[in-house]
């Protein structure tokens, strides 16, 4: 709710056609959704460079046109410079270094360059200037867009978007279509963190998808403005559908990660911000933007799954700490990652702890992947101070797995998958160990359904928890047809699963 309020002024503003202030408040609407990116300093200064070249844009001052651009572009440019050197969103540095300051000018002089570049083509190549004009805007974006990401990561995709509305303003006819989808764009990265998305793959068919139902929204919103453009009501209802079509791809998501999802999402997204800027007097833009954003916002929060957040990422404490990581890494590091202990320290008989054990899993095509998990599991490792008597006997009850979706859980336990009724549990067991670097290989037998087969699995011992009890993590790869299973490429076959256990000495 709070996140629909930010965007209502700006929302309320384009409905009665004030599009100069419309287009402020909705970059003002984005700095304060995302507060600068963790910077108080970078908000205040973004939305004050916006507020005076809004005020200096009303000034009578022909003669001088020129000057007022260029005192409101370099106005920012000794104040950026005094806020702390870097500021750190998504594990990207944005710098204020004179890179990203060049970039800034360039955005805030798009038009002008564009018309620039398009005057010497028609000399060179021949037709009408103005013609051309549009497409070098399309390119100089692009180059922009870039800089702004090379230089300032999804921090800079927020500058350049501010940077294109202050230099709009003082445009006879402003941009409004470009400067919304420049402010959309720049709502992406914080949308996908939002709903934990890492990319947006746009070589996906559900992606795809969203890509040309935000294309086809937008194309078809902006035909009706022109044939009917007094209906503003009737543009604004198209508006909330085509989001409501948007949020509930998303939410496809949550049942089936290959026919949706918060990608998708942005996907449509980022259609809608092509069209915007290829219509650029769209005034549907500063009515579809905030609405846009908003249900964004809140549809990443709904469709993020709490209890697959919480199990999918096992946790990876110990005596250590990883080292030489990225902290993209370090917010979602495999468990296997962590380097091995020696296993002498462990030598004794133990009990798994069902309470601190737990396996986590995935499977199927890129774009299609299901995950899931064992919240708990229990067995006996005995470890022996050769290795050769040693034993590890692991019982999965199946009532503790689940894949985040009561739907699709109650399918797996049906005789075509695990056949709970007759097979309530998965076993494994291994009597044969090696040494290999700082790991363990069992070399063991894993039963699901009734069928027995070899599985090796490689164990490192990593630490003590918190409470001082051994902590080992392993990972192991399973065919699940070969234990009776159907084929299915869409599915997967192949599991990939790593757990973590405490042990309790006996």
């Amino acid at each position: 709710m709070i996140t629909f309020l930010i965007f209502l002024p700006a929302y309320l503003s384009a409905f009665f056609l004030k599009k100069k202030l419309a287009i402020l408040l909705l970059s003002l609407s984005v700095i304060a959704l995302i507060q600068g990116y963790d910077s108080y300093s970078l908000s205040a200064i973004l939305g004050g460079w916006l507020l005076l070249n809004f005020a200096l844009s009303f000034l009578k001052m022909d003669s001088f046109r020129f000057l007022l651009r260029f005192v409101g572009c370099i106005a920012v440019v000794p104040v950026l410079l005094l806020i702390p050197h870097e500021v750190e969103r998504y594990n990207f540095m944005y710098s204020t270094e004179y890179p990203m300051l060049v970039v800034m000018v360039l955005t805030f002089f798009l038009h002008d360059l564009a018309k620039i570049k398009a005057l010497y083509f028609a000399k060179f190549f021949g037709g009408e200037s103005s013609h051309h004009e549009r497409s070098f805007e399309y390119l100089w974006a692009g180059i922009v867009i870039f800089g702004g990401y090379f230089f300032g990561g999804p921090v800079g995709l927020l500058v350049i978007a501010c940077s294109f509305a202050a230099g709009d303003f003082y445009r006879e006819r402003v941009s409004i279509g470009q400067t919304s989808a420049l402010l959309l764009l720049a709502t992406v990265p914080l949308i996908l963190s939002i709903g934990e998305v890492i990319t947006v793959d746009v070589t996906l068919g559900k992606n795809i998808l969203g890509l040309f139902v935000g294309i086809f929204a937008g194309r078809i919103i902006t035909q009706i403005s022109q044939e009917r453009p007094f209906f503003l009501v009737q543009r604004v209802g198209f508006s909330v559908l085509f989001t409501g079509i948007l949020a509930a791809l998303a939410y496809f998501g949550t049942i089936k990660s290959d026919l949706g999802g918060m990608d998708s999402y942005v996907a449509g997204m980022i259609g809608f911000a092509i069209v915007f800027f290829t219509n650029g007097q769209n005034a549907n833009a500063l009515l579809i933007a905030p609405l846009l954003i908003a249900t964004g916002v809140k549809v990443a929060e709904v469709t993020l799954n709490t209890e697959e957040l919480a199990l999918s990422t096992l946790p990876v404490e110990g005596n250590q700490t990883s080292e030489g990581k990225s902290k993209e890494t370090e917010a979602a590091p495999s468990v296997f990652d962590q380097k091995g202990l020696p296993w002498n320290e462990l030598v004794g008989t133990y009990r798994i702890d069902p309470s601190h054990a737990q396996v986590t899993f995935q499977l199927g095509p890129k774009g299609g992947i299901t995950k899931g998990a064992i919240k708990q599991f229990s067995g006996t490792v005995r470890i022996d101070a050769t290795l050769e008597k040693s034993l590890f006997d692991v019982l999965l009850p199946l009532n503790q797995l689940t894949t985040f979706n009561a739907y699709r859980d109650e399918s797996l336990v049906e005789e075509a998958y695990f056949n709970v009724a007759k097979f309530p549990d998965m076993r494994y067991e291994a009597k044969s160990l090696s040494v290999v670097n700082d790991a363990l290989t069992l070399n063991g037998y894993f039963t699901l359904r009734g069928v027995k087969l070899p599985l090796n699995v490689e164990v490192k011992y990593v630490g003590k928890s918190e409470s001082g009890a051994p902590v080992i993590v392993g990972k192991s790869t399973i065919d699940r047809t070969k234990h009776g299973m159907k084929p299915d490429a869409k599915e997967g076959n192949v599991v990939d699963f790593e757990f973590r256990a405490e042990l309790l000495k006996n």
